[in-house]
């Protein structure tokens, strides 16, 4: 089954073609929030690429966030719209899911770390067993707050690791290569969703934010948002 996968949570985004588990292409985008223009035409080169018409996808993949809020409306709206076009489900895939396949070497503790503005960072911690298992969030956190949460030895990583370097300087520090989500990755989460039934029609489909938007927090539609106590 031919999958269509798209990846715009972070600063530099993708797309990504895969045949179930074998990745067909995969095109990132200049660094910088160009998602909006760059997704609709690198998504038609690397289908034009392996000769594949929309028509014959059976899966559009999206990493639904936490991340960029713009980048990530911008994923969760081409998914949409493809995925109604063509007529086939949708995988949302949690951006820092994403993030943990990316540290495929460890064995042991992991925990992505984002900045997330207002002196928060969005995390989530996993542990392996064969593979990465979530133990904790997605949520957004104050960084101490997170710190307390983590298990001894958990390898960090990421810009919210970047960003408070003193809080998280008693843990192990994974390569800033680790904080860039790709494509490839949500391609291979989102067959690994269909093939036990978590998909979602296109039509329900959502962004995970997390907390509110700046906007909503500015003009009082909700009051600053507060992350979860240890």
């Amino acid at each position: 089954m031919f999958i269509a996968a798209i990846e715009t949570s972070g600063t530099r985004g993708g797309v990504a073609l895969a045949d179930g588990d074998e990745l067909l292409g995969e095109e990132s985008f200049e660094e910088g929030m160009v998602h909006g223009r760059a997704l609709v035409p690198a998504l038609d080169r690397i289908l034009r690429k392996a000769g594949i018409a929309p028509k014959e996808l059976g899966l559009v993949a999206v990493d639904v966030g936490p991340g960029s809020y713009t980048g990530v409306r911008v994923g969760v709206a081409a998914a949409r719209m493809l995925a109604l076009a063509v007529g086939c489900p949708v995988a949302p895939v949690v951006s820092l899911d994403v993030l943990a396949e990316n540290a495929e070497d460890l064995e042991d503790f992991v925990c992505p770390v984002l900045d997330a503005r207002w002196e928060q960072v969005y995390a989530a911690a996993y542990r392996r067993d064969w593979v990465w298992l979530r133990t904790d969030g997605p949520a957004a956190y104050r960084p101490e707050e997170l710190a307390a949460r983590l298990a001894p030895g958990t390898t960090v990583f990421g810009s919210g690791v970047d960003k408070y370097p003193e809080v998280f300087a008693r843990f192990p520090k994974g390569p800033a290569s680790w904080g860039v989500p790709k494509a490839e990755i949500v391609a291979r989460l989102g067959w690994q969703a269909f093939q036990t039934g978590a998909t979602d029609e296109c039509n329900i489909l959502r962004p995970l934010y997390l907390r509110p938007t700046e906007a909503e927090v500015k003009f009082g539609v909700v009051e600053t948002p507060r992350p979860p106590a240890c």
